[in-house]
């Protein structure tokens, strides 16, 4: 593998273990609960604010960082990108959460990054019909991964904890083995998938 591919799939690794553990295991639920507390299945205003602000700060960081990492494929500016982010992401997580709710909120946002993912990097790809399946599975995967881990940590050992600490313990379970997912998952998709400018230009199928 060339050097500047392998910089590139470390750093995607990299900017992932910080983007999930860190702004949605971390930040998410120090903005959401850390301010207006617990809440049962109806939020009060405040709780809907605060939820909604912290998913927006999350996926700030998302954008940024990935586009971060995706310079050297096309010398993007850092929120490129953003508003189909902004748009659907926070408010599918609503809906998943309104209409199904748990674990539904989850993984209808992980299906909107990655459906977002899979045709926004789709010029940067050799194959672009097989990268937007491959890029939406790993997302549902790593929503899946989060979901069993996550709120079975939450059944076995949170639920009688108190407070952010709970909220904290529980969305870093849900975060990690999802980051994990992301990162090695896309990782060995990209590897084979992703265009940078030292690679030989091959027709996109």
């Amino acid at each position: 593998m060339k050097s500047g591919k392998n910089m590139f799939l470390k750093k995607w690794v990299r900017g992932n273990m910080t983007i999930y553990p860190g702004a949605l295991g971390f930040l998410h639920p120090l903005i959401a609960h850390g301010l207006t507390g617990d809440h049962d299945q109806r939020l009060s205003p405040p709780q809907f604010i605060m939820h909604t602000l912290s998913l927006f700060a999350f996926v700030l960081v998302l954008v940024n960082v990935q586009n971060s990492i995706f310079r050297v494929a096309d010398n993007r500016r850092r929120l490129a990108g953003i508003w189909p982010f902004l748009f659907f992401s926070p408010w599918v997580f609503w809906l998943g959460y309104y209409t199904l709710y748990v674990p539904f909120d989850i993984l209808f946002l992980f299906l909107s990054i990655g459906i977002i993912n899979a045709l926004q990097l789709k010029p940067l790809v050799r194959s672009p019909r097989k990268w937007v399946v491959q890029c939406i599975l790993v997302y549902v995967m790593a929503a899946a991964a989060g979901i069993v881990t996550g709120l079975g940590a939450y059944l076995r050992y949170y639920k009688h904890w108190q407070g952010i600490t709970r909220d904290m313990a529980t969305w870093l379970s849900i975060s990690i083995p999802a980051g994990l997912v992301v990162a090695y998952g896309l990782q060995y998709i990209l590897k084979a998938q992703v265009l940078l400018p030292e690679d030989p230009l091959q027709k996109p199928s």
